[in-house]
């Protein structure tokens, strides 16, 4: 029937994302843009430069940003 059907589903997709979660290693990477953006860092530096330049709370703005996205899972 459809309840057990459905039922068989899910065990099946939770059985294989934990299979794959398993076997994947992924890694954050310092130098991941120095080949295809080597100026990335002072693009950005200039950039946060600019809006801080403009809008003095930006510096405080951008920090909230990255503590709630970066750092709060």
């Amino acid at each position: 029937d459809m309840a057990s059907f459905s039922a068989f589903v899910v065990v099946a997709t939770t059985i294989l994302g934990l299979l794959i979660q398993g076997s994947s290693h992924p890694q954050l990477s310092s130098d991941f843009y120095s080949d295809i953006c080597p100026d990335l860092l002072p693009i950005i530096q200039r950039q946060v430069q600019l809006a801080v330049a403009e809008e003095r709370r930006m510096g405080a703005s951008l920090l909230r940003l990255f503590f709630h996205d970066c750092f709060v899972n």
